[in-house]
Parts: structure tokens; C-alpha cells; sequence
């Protein structure tokens, strides 16, 4: 945490189910947040956040498009010197990423060069980009984090089964990427974690990813559990242990 007092906590993907809850734990203990999306006006959840709890900025950019990231830059300027955490959420869907699409690039009969480089340019290359645009802000603070939210599809030992080409590729390099991206701010003593995030469920039903709802209890998981794990995790992860692959539970997964 900062000298100054509350953790300055950035986190992207705020119109996710994921992402609110993301910002809304982090408001609940105490952060300044600044949560970042392509419309907030669009997320009203986000708004009731920032009348329940205050220290709330909203921040209308997303990591995958150049563009937006170049405007918000001067804006955070304004608004903090310094950042303590980075919450990479969930990614917001592209123009490219309609279920039909995402469905074409699932299968080798019918996945497009431009469908999966367009995919690991968005759930891959961003994120990483961003981290390196926020470095100013990251270097600033007294061991900053980064918490990227991913997902076992990148895991090369699970994959057991073929499909799943276009995500399973994004996190597989998502996954080395931030490994590499690891190593090279050691010395800057900014830790990386990556979050299993994987086959979440709501209780009120809606799903963080795949719109496939288990019809076993014992595989429904509290979202607000998972966001907390996360968390709790990505702040408990050992600085020489930064790059890990982690469950919110804390177990390592193997990738």
C-alpha cells in the first residue's frame, strides 16, 4: 500500500459480472478504484458502487484498443501519481467475437487466420501492452501487483481435448507473456499473478465464461468467493514466486 494511505487500485473489465465484483471488494476494504471498461454509463452496477461507497472513478477504456488507451493516459495523470494494484479482468468482447464467430474459431474446419490472431491480439497482446504503459504508475508505488485473470484453457498439460483454438492459444501466450513479463520487473519489484478463472458461476446464473450453467451443485462456485480469492492470492503471492499460475483457493496450476 501506498505512504499516502488507501491502495490506488486500477481494474479493467468492469462491466463483467467478474470485473464488478473485482471493484466492488476492492471499494469494500478501503481502495481508491478506478474501474475501467469500454461505456461505464452502460454498467448502472457500477454506478450504485461509486453512491454506496465513494472513491470510485470510472474510466471509459478498454486495454485491447490502442486508441482509448492513449486518451486515458493524461487522465490518470490527474487522478493519481502512483498505482498499487492492476486488476486485469475479464476482456471485453470484440466486433469479431459474436457467439458465431467465437463458435467458427473453436473448430479447425472452420477457424480464420484473422478470427485467432484477432483473439490472441485482444486476450493476449493487450493486456501485456497495458501493463507496460502502466509501468510509470506501477514503478512509483512500494511493490506494486498485477493480478491478470485467465483461464486453464491455457494450460498446454490439461488440454486433453482438441477444439477451443482461439482461446486456448490467447492463454497459453497470455500465460508466457506475463511469465517473461515476470522476470523483467523483478528489479523493479513489481510481482505478477495469474488468476484461474475459470468456469465460474453466479447463483443468480449467469456465467463468466461459456454459457454452459454445471448441472452439479458441487461445481457452483460464489462469485464474490472467487473474487476475494483472487484477491487474496495475488497479494499473498511470494515475490519470488511472481509469473505463478494460481487458483483462487491458492492451489498452483500446472501450465
Amino acid at each position: 500500500m501506498n505512504a499516502l494511505g488507501a491502495r490506488r487500485t486500477l481494474v479493467t473489465g468492469a462491466a463483467h459480472p467478474l470485473g464488478i465484483e473485482l471493484v466492488r471488494q476492492c471499494l469494500a476494504r478501503g481502495d481508491r478504484v478506478y474501474a475501467a471498461c469500454r461505456n461505464p454509463a452502460r454498467v448502472p452496477q457500477l454506478a450504485d458502487l461509486r453512491a454506496e461507497f465513494g472513491g470510485l472513478e470510472l474510466l471509459p477504456f478498454e486495454p485491447a484498443d490502442a486508441s482509448s488507451v492513449a486518451d486515458v493516459v493524461p487522465v490518470l495523470e490527474s487522478l493519481t501519481d502512483s498505482l498499487d494494484l492492476v486488476v486485469l479482468g475479464p476482456v471485453e468482447l470484440g466486433a469479431h467475437e459474436r457467439v458465431r464467430d467465437a463458435a467458427r474459431d473453436a473448430h479447425l474446419s472452420t477457424m480464420t487466420s484473422t478470427g485467432l490472431t484477432e483473439h490472441y491480439r485482444r486476450h493476449a497482446v493487450a493486456p501485456v501492452l497495458l501493463v507496460r504503459t502502466l509501468l510509470p504508475w506501477l514503478t512509483r508505488g512500494d511493490g506494486a501487483r498485477v493480478l491478470v485473470v485467465s483461464s486453464e484453457r491455457g494450460s498446454l498439460k490439461d488440454k486433453q481435448l482438441g477444439g477451443d483454438y482461439a482461446e486456448s492459444a490467447s492463454a497459453a501466450g497470455l500465460h508466457m507473456l506475463v511469465r517473461a513479463l515476470a522476470h523483467d520487473l523483478r528489479e523493479e519489484r513489481v510481482v505478477l499473478c495469474l488468476g484461474n478463472a475459470s468456469a465460474l458461476v453466479l447463483r443468480a446464473g449467469h456465467v463468466s465464461e461459456g454459457d454452459v450453467v454445471p448441472t452439479d451443485e458441487e461445481h457452483v462456485v460464489e462469485l464474490a468467493d472467487v473474487a476475494s480469492g483472487l484477491l487474496m492470492q495475488c497479494e499473498r503471492l511470494p515475490r519470488e514466486r511472481s509469473g505463478a499460475f494460481v487458483d483462487w483457493t491458492g492451489a498452483e496450476r500446472a501450465w
